[in-house]
């Protein structure tokens, strides 16, 4: 098929992203008030000191008191303006590339940016200004801008303090660094250490001895004297004590189905690089699990975390070359998008969805060999 012709699809697609995206959002934030989008937003000093991700909830807070503007207006013209970013800057990233089939093999995975489709609770959350982030610094590197060391540490502190999530996600800053830049190994480990990994160390060092709880009793309180009653409370309801590891073993069938979503995702990136040439660094691999191994032990929303994780892989792959697809791969982009279609990742609790009848199956032997093995 055509470059061109794929190019309109992949922007159409896009079109439908944002659409969704910004739909979804008005809905949680504006519309339901709901405490697990607009209430993550809004954490915030004011109410309580110093905490976990209260930085963006603090200007909310700021403006709010300057102007009279309802909170969940603001917020939700914050979170379309980054959307609106984020999806201009992706066709940007797309348009001058010469997709193929297997491109839109990617951008639909249910695991990465196709999960908009699939499970819609994934939007307003906080990893969009993570994604807008790295995607901004991967197409300054792209485009051989410079860009101060000073500036990447900013803004991986103020992704920090916005969730501190995204100091999980260094590996793909740094390696995205190491491979677009074209200094000397040692210049670039140097930069790595002192501009990425030090501070980031610190800031979540910060964080958790001397941070305050997310959620203080006058949260919800402080928030109705700012006008807004939150319709569920949300992550002010959380408690920071939760048993997690209580909660993996009463859904342990759900957490296990998470292995079968990543193989068929990673299967999907496999074949898309194998076709293209496209050889990913081990080690990077390797540094990125590692990172990621504490995030799923304290945090039960792994569908989260994987969305994240292939979404940012999306964005890097995008800036290697891609090769003139033959009939054969066009075959096989084809037959990818119509099995990934057939499969869905959730937030939480369900790693691995399919139509009923397959579903059923894989619980039965599931449970079978679970029983007779284990």
């Amino acid at each position: 098929m055509k470059t061109k012709i794929i190019n309109y699809i992949i922007g159409l697609v896009f079109l439908i992203y944002y659409w969704i995206c910004i739909q979804n959002t008005y809905l949680q934030i504006v519309f339901y008030k709901n405490g697990w989008y607009l209430g993550e937003w809004l954490i915030n000093y004011q109410d309580g000191g110093f905490k976990r991700r209260g930085l963006f909830g603090t200007l909310f807070i700021f403006i709010n008191e300057l102007t009279g503007i309802s909170l969940q207006y603001i917020v939700f013209a914050f979170v379309a303006l980054l959307y609106s970013l984020f999806f201009t800057f992706l066709i940007q990233l797309f348009a001058r590339k010469k997709n193929t089939l297997l491109t839109l093999s990617t951008l639909l995975l249910p695991a990465g940016l196709g999960m908009i489709l699939k499970d819609p609770t994934i939007i307003a959350k906080k990893e969009i200004f993570i994604f807008l982030l790295y995607l901004f610094y991967f197409l300054r590197l792209e485009s051989k801008k410079t860009v101060k060391d000073l500036a990447v540490t900013f803004f991986i502190i103020v992704a920090i303090l916005n969730h501190e999530a995204a100091f999980f996600y260094i590996p793909f800053v740094s390696f995205t660094y190491f491979v677009k830049d074209g200094s000397t190994t040692f210049i670039k480990l140097k930069k790595i250490l002192l501009y990425h990994f030090a501070p980031a160390a610190v800031v979540m060092l910060v964080l958790y001895q001397f941070g305050y709880s997310i959620s203080t009793e006058n949260s919800l309180q402080f928030l109705k004297n700012h006008g807004l009653d939150l319709a569920l409370k949300g992550i002010y309801g959380y408690d920071p004590h939760y048993n997690v590891l209580n909660f993996y073993k009463s859904h342990l069938y759900g957490y296990q189905t998470y292995l079968i979503s990543l193989f068929f995702a990673s299967l999907t990136f496999f074949i898309y690089c194998r076709f293209n040439k496209i050889s990913i660094n081990k080690k990077f691999l390797v540094i990125q699990f590692i990172f990621l191994v504490p995030l799923f032990y304290i945090a039960y929303d792994w569908g989260r975390w994987i969305n994240i994780f292939f979404t940012l892989l999306t964005i890097f792959i995008a800036g290697e070359r891609q090769l003139i697809s033959t009939a054969k791969e066009n075959m096989i982009a084809i037959a990818l998008i119509i099995f990934n279609s057939l499969w869905t990742m959730l937030l939480f609790t369900a790693g691995f969805m399919t139509f009923p009848a397959m579903d059923a199956f894989l619980k039965k032997l599931y449970y079978f060999f679970y029983f007779k093995i284990f």
